[in-house]
């Protein structure tokens, strides 16, 4: 055999690199015009092997070059390393994940953009939060294939503390488990999914508790008398905390629902005043926070007849509206931008503080959604209780918004057919 042929059978049997890996790199220095050439092989996502150089002024500089130009395209096909950390497949996985771009405007309202096949951008935020806040610090450091059924059990459960964190522990399931199904498409995982086979972890069933007249009463006198006392330090006080509480207790919205209102979705024209239910406000971890010009789901367009007292706060607040109100939002910012939910839960927090009220009670923007998912239960049906908050499913209101009664109504009337008859043989006994 001459020696071209025994080149060609080592050159077949030398092992095949892993698709988005080099081999070993060579430098040899160009005798003509002086440069150091460094090449390697590489095997792109195709299958092929090819070769690839760099130049550079010295040896070192040539394969410095070519080793950036390999990490580079290893990065821009998106692989990583053969078992990589949990860590770095947690991040290629939210990168994955198609969001959706919004363009929003000069006065905070979203002007293009919205779901197209991905998911909202609230709910990826929540996915992100609960990364880093929990899986990165639990199980970032091992390697993908060191994750086992067990390693995800036991994770999972250390989330409930004191019978507080059932929620984030079934969100970092969810999360977890999405993650290992990127690892399997990926080849980077080898067998079944891990979490699937996690047991199925316990559920706090929280019963919805609405607010009792004297608690609402209470809360009316604590945002109307928040810093009016004189000689309190701090800008001008308004009366716009009290206004959203007054709106949120006649409509049972959402706090975003209501803070997205805007003066043309108001109809004061017949006997019974309404607003139009049309969009809602997104907080997002990252970038600007924005009016989305649809409700959190289709069942929530809606338009509410609202009670004399909501018609009062919007009567004057149109007169109030202030010209630098670009947005012509009901509930304004000083800047004339829609005002933000986390703004109106901070103030309630400080309102609710000053006044004295218990801590031990949380009161939320959403408990005022609960009251009156509970009122209108009680006083007509749960049906009547789901169309107002915005629900399609009446089951979804019964669980999570309607209080149940603790006191049962007055019976008596039908209890008493069962009272003793007068004269009965027990009776003619005793005598």
């Amino acid at each position: 055999m001459d020696r071209r042929n025994i080149e060609g059978c080592s050159l077949m049997g030398r092992s095949s690199l892993p698709v988005g890996a080099w081999g070993t790199v060579s430098a040899k220095k160009d005798e003509s015009s002086g440069k150091w050439r460094a090449s390697c092989r590489y095997r792109g996502q195709d299958g092929v092997t090819r070769t690839y150089s760099k130049f550079g002024s010295t040896k070192g500089r040539a394969e410095t070059a070519l080793l950036a130009s390999m990490k580079e395209r290893h990065k821009g096909a998106g692989r990583l390393a053969t078992n990589p950390s949990l860590q770095d497949v947690a991040t290629k996985w939210l990168a994955s994940i198609e969001v959706p771009r919004v363009v929003v405007d000069a006065n905070g309202d979203m002007v293009a953009g919205g779901i197209s096949g991905g998911i909202r951008r609230q709910t990826w935020d929540q996915y992100d939060g609960i990364v880093h806040r929990h899986i990165e610090p639990g199980l970032g450091a091992l390697k993908i294939n060191e994750i086992r059924t067990s390693t995800c059990d036991y994770f999972l459960r250390s989330l409930v503390v004191g019978g507080k964190g059932h929620t984030n522990a079934r969100l970092a399931k969810t999360v977890l488990k999405q993650i290992m199904s990127y690892a399997i498409r990926h080849d980077l995982y080898a067998g079944d999914n891990p979490v699937t086979e996690v047991d199925r972890l316990g559920r706090v069933q929280k019963k919805p508790v609405g607010l009792s007249d004297a608690t609402t009463e209470e809360i009316r006198n604590a945002v109307r008398d928040w810093r009016q006392a004189p000689g309190h330090p701090g800008p001008r006080p308004t009366n716009t905390l009290a206004d959203v509480v007054e709106v949120l207790l006649g409509t049972g919205a959402r706090i975003g629902e209501v803070l997205a209102i805007r003066l043309k979705d108001i109809d004061l024209s017949g006997e019974v005043g309404r607003i139009a239910i049309a969009g809602t406000l997104v907080e997002p971890r990252h970038g600007p926070k924005f009016r989305q010009h649809f409700p959190k789901n289709h069942a929530s367009y809606r338009i509410l007849p609202v009670p004399r007292f909501v018609v009062d706060v919007l009567v004057r607040r149109m007169k109030e509206s202030p010209s630098n109100n670009k947005a012509g939002a009901l509930f304004w910012s000083r800047r004339g931008t829609y005002m933000q939910g986390s703004s109106v839960r901070r103030t309630l927090r400080a309102a609710l503080a000053e006044a004295g009220m218990d801590p031990v009670v949380v009161i939320t923007p959403h408990a005022f959604r609960r009251t009156v998912a509970t009122l209108l239960a009680r006083e007509l049906t749960d049906g009547a209780a789901a169309s107002m908050l915005g629900h399609a499913d009446v089951a979804m209101t019964h669980a999570a918004y309607i209080e149940r009664l603790k006191e049962v109504p007055d019976y008596t009337v039908v209890l008493n057919r069962l009272a003793p008859v007068e004269g009965s043989a027990a009776d003619r006994q005793d005598s």
